[in-house]
């Protein structure tokens, strides 16, 4: 039997007029069904850097939970197009460098840029984040929808 694909939401979000850079992603299998969630709180980072720590942290998620095929989503286009192509030019390429590393004990994997708009899972999960401690947050269960 196939094995099944992940999906990896994340986005970011960058309240840097508050101080607070935070980072929101979920995994989702196949049929789009919650596997889990999470935030940090970066500190002092850019938005690209936020994105970087998204996926980065996911992808370690994922491959703790043994899964191989990672479809990965984000709203930053300038990520994905570093990641897919292996540009390290862009902020942080210390994080691009490490994903790069992580994305090779992955059988598969594909990248593709959401809109924002498109991206409100995500973004619930960040509203979530009321404190600056960092370090990962993990979120059993789905946010509620209002």
């Amino acid at each position: 039997m196939e094995e099944s694909w992940v999906c990896l939401n994340t986005g970011g979000l960058d309240r840097s007029n508050e101080g607070f850079p935070t980072v929101e992603s979920l995994v989702r299998d196949q049929n789009g069904r919650w596997i889990i969630g999470f935030s940090r709180y970066l500190g002092n980072c850019t938005v690209t850097n936020v994105k970087l720590w998204g996926i980065l942290d996911g992808l370690k998620l994922i491959l703790d939970r043994r899964s191989e095929r990672i479809l990965i989503q984000t709203d930053g286009l300038k990520v994905a197009n570093a990641i897919q192509e292996g540009v390290f030019s862009i902020s942080n390429s210390t994080s691009l460098r490490r994903i790069h590393q992580t994305l090779i004990k992955v059988k598969q994997w594909k990248i593709q840029h959401i809109p924002r708009k498109e991206n409100t899972l995500a973004d619930s999960i960040v509203k979530t984040i009321c404190d600056r401690k960092l370090g990962l947050k993990l979120f059993e269960d789905p946010p509620l929808r209002v």
